[in-house]
Parts: structure tokens; sequence; C-alpha cells
């Protein structure tokens, strides 16, 4: 069954029963006694949704289910987990809460338990520009958002997928992302795994053991962990956000080809504490895959002409996710098309990844 906000969403019809609750406003209670109406006993919570993880603890903790631990609170809040990370001395990254006491510059100012696709995501290079964001937050409304002030760190981004079972991560994809939009603060570009640079593998490598430390201290189970990370050619590595579900686009295509596992599936098994791993192994270094977004570049509704089945019979295509009329409204992520190739060499999927952009056709419709 589906529980949202909306009475209108459309996946209500791909489930048995639909669950309309406000989020914002409404309590667990009022979840409970509706789910009680109806004679519903949840077995399992599943959410995607990452400004629902708290609820997503809440209501499994309510049940009794699994994913209602108390680790996973520090997981919901980026304050946390870098307090947490402190402490265990696994992290010497500068960060605070108080826009007063921040005497490091540049910064990456962030909501402190929201900020999928971006959200309200900024850089300030000096006091002056975090100021000028202050007085922005104000004016939207949104001086009471809970928010991040961390030191900002150079270097490549990269970002790693896999299981936590026992207390243990076990990675089984890391992509390296040397075109990453560091205005808009997403992704773009063509990503990649396995990483090519000797410094993104070593912090690749080192990071998810200092991720490994910190799911084993905090006594994690059964859940998918998608984290992203910056890598220094000095050696410097540090987390930059870490999401306690799989990587979008084309991640879950991606380890499917790797491992032959279906993210989505290993998240159901796990809200049902059935999740194992049988023989844990190494990171797997082939196939090569690589995969981009494409974002539409103005306002409007994008009209996309090529088909899927266009895209997929070019060379090299193994993935393709569109989504022709996407309202493009948001200066920050309006991915209307992810693709996927594979290829022997960064060079070729660079190639692979230049014929899709060439063959596509679409317009922004103001």
């Amino acid at each position: 069954m589906l529980v949202s906000e909306s009475p209108e969403d459309p996946n209500a019809a791909l489930c048995d029963d639909h669950v309309v609750f406000d989020w914002d406003g409404d309590d667990l209670s009022t979840l409970a006694g509706r789910l009680d109406e109806r004679g519903i006993a949840p077995v399992a919570v599943v959410n995607m949704v990452e400004k629902l993880i708290s609820w997503n603890i809440a209501i499994a903790a309510h049940y009794d289910l699994p994913g209602g631990d108390a680790g996973r609170h520090v997981l919901a809040s980026k304050t946390l987990v870098r307090d947490h990370m402190r402490t265990l001395g696994l992290s010497a990254i500068k960060y605070s809460g108080d826009p007063a006491a921040v005497d490091f510059f540049p910064v990456i100012i962030k909501p402190t338990r929201v900020s999928g696709a971006s959200h309200l995501v900024s850089r300030a290079d000096d006091p002056a520009e975090l100021a000028a964001y202050q007085k922005y937050l104000t004016e939207r409304g949104s001086a009471d958002i809970e928010m991040i002030i961390e030191e900002y760190l150079p270097g490549t981004e990269f970002s790693v997928d896999g299981p936590v079972v026992d207390g243990r991560f076990h990675p089984v994809l890391a992509v390296e992302k040397p075109d990453h939009d560091d205005v808009k603060h997403h992704d773009a570009g063509l990503e990649f795994h396995p990483p090519q640079q000797d410094h993104v593998r070593e912090g690749v490598r080192e990071l998810c053991e200092t991720i490994s430390t910190l799911c084993t201290d905090l006594r994690l189970d059964q859940l998918w962990l998608h984290f992203e990370g910056r890598s220094t050619e000095d050696g410097r590595t540090e987390l930059i956000e870490i999401n306690p579900r799989p990587g979008g686009g084309q991640i879950p295509k991606a380890v499917q080809v790797l491992t032959g596992m279906d993210p989505f599936a290993a998240v159901i098994s796990m809200a049902l504490g059935e999740f194992t791993l049988d023989r844990p192994e190494p990171l797997r270094l082939e196939p090569m895959i690589g995969w981009m977004d494409v974002e539409a570049d103005e306002f409007g509704t994008v009209e996309v002409r090529t088909t899927a089945d266009e895209l997929l019979a070019l060379p090299g295509v193994i993935g393709i996710k569109l989504l022709n009329g996407l309202h493009a409204t948001s200066d920050k992520e309006n991915f209307f098309l992810s693709f996927a190739v594979t290829a022997d060499s960064v060079s070729e999927l660079r190639a692979h990844a230049a014929t899709v952009l060439a063959t596509l056709d679409y317009r922004v419709i103001p």
C-alpha cells in the first residue's frame, strides 16, 4: 500500500491501497489510526524519499519493524553524522550550524535534514556571501530551516553504493565524477565505474573503511547506503553526503550489470529483515560503465522527439530513463534524460555519450 500526501499521486494506481497523509502537518498517531481503520498491519516500511527518512524510522519503530533502530537517526541529520564522525576520529572537516562562528572559507551551506535535488545548497567564498545567503533564506521564508555550514573540500567527487550487513558496509559500485557541476552543486557530465584516477581509487577505499567503522559503531544492519565523497590529489578524503537509499539515475542499472543485484529488490528484502550476502566480494572493476544526466537549460515543458528505443539502438547504450513532458521550474535539477553506456575506456565512453547527445532531439516549451 502507498502512503502519500497527494490524493492524485500517480503511483496510487499501482498499489492495492492508498492512504493520504500530510507529512508536514499530521502526526504518527493520526497515520496509525488511519491504518487501523482499514485493518492494515504493516510488515515492512519502504521509503526512497530523503525528506521522509525520519518518518521511515518512526513508523518502523512504532510497529517494531526493521529500520526503526536508533543508529538510523544519526543518518537522518547531516549535523549528527558530522558530530559522530568527529567523536570517532573519522573526519577532520570543519563545520558549524552557527553562521557567526564560521571562520573558514569557502563553505557549502545546505539543509541539515533535507537537501535532495540540491535543494537550498549553495557555496559562499567569504563572510559577505554567507550573509547574503542568509538574507536570501529569510526573504524566501526559509530562515527557520536548520542548516549546516561545511568546509568546502576541493578535489574530485565520487560516490559509492552498497548494502550494510551486520554493521559492515559492502561496496558494489564506485563512481568517479570528473565533470561535477560546482555551480549548481549536483552531478553533471559523464560519471563512470570504476574510478580511473589514483587519488579517487584510494579515496574510495579509505572512505569505504570509514563508513564501515561508522556503521559498526551505530550497529546498523539491513540498510542500503549511497554516499558521496571528495578526494584531493594530495591525499585528503572526506565524506560529502550520506543517504540510506540507492543512488538515483542509472546507478541501479549499473549495480545490476556489475553484480546481478537489484538494489530496489534488496531494499524491500532489507525492510523485511531478510537480506543476506552469501559471498561478500571485492568491488568488481569490469565492465566499465558510464552514464550521464541531461538537464533542461531553460524553464518550461520538455518535449522530446527522440524515442527511448532510438537511443537504446545506439552503440554501447545499455540503459535509458526518459521523462518526456518534464516541467522544468527549478534552477537546480531539471534532468529529463539519463542514459548508461558501456565501453573499454573513458574516451570510448565519452564517444558513445557524444553520439547519444547528438542524436537527442528536444525542445523546451515556455
